[in-house]
């Protein structure tokens, strides 16, 4: 297992003082809601070979995970971001399997923290 978290508690923390108890809670709910849907898109994209929709995708995903501290998760979506800026999707597919199998790790994470 990792031993890094999936979340990093400084930023998280860091988060929750500025937003306050209540407040946090409704943003992992928005995020929980929103990033398999950035994932959906990032798929289709991918499908598509639309190397400019990949990228913005994949922007969304790592701007709102790093918001929330899930760095390492946010650094995987910025790989993908640069593949579509670059406009080469080859061997994206395998990367995107990756994000989207550590994106289950950083729910669960952000579920835990949020019910603390």
């Amino acid at each position: 297992m990792d031993s890094q978290p999936m979340i990093d508690p400084a930023a998280y923390s860091e988060l929750k003082a500025s937003m306050g108890d209540d407040f946090i809670g409704e943003i992992v709910a928005a995020y929980l809601e929103d990033t398999p849907r950035l994932l959906d898109e990032l798929r289709q994209r991918l499908i598509e070979q639309d190397a400019a929709g990949f990228s913005r995708a994949a922007h969304s995903i790592k701007s709102s995970s790093a918001a929330l501290g899930a760095l390492t998760f946010s650094a995987l979506a910025k790989e993908l971001e640069l593949l579509g800026k670059q406009g080469n999707l080859a061997g994206a597919a395998e990367k995107v399997k990756h994000l989207e199998y550590e994106y289950l790790r950083v729910a669960q994470s952000l579920q835990a923290l949020s019910h603390a």
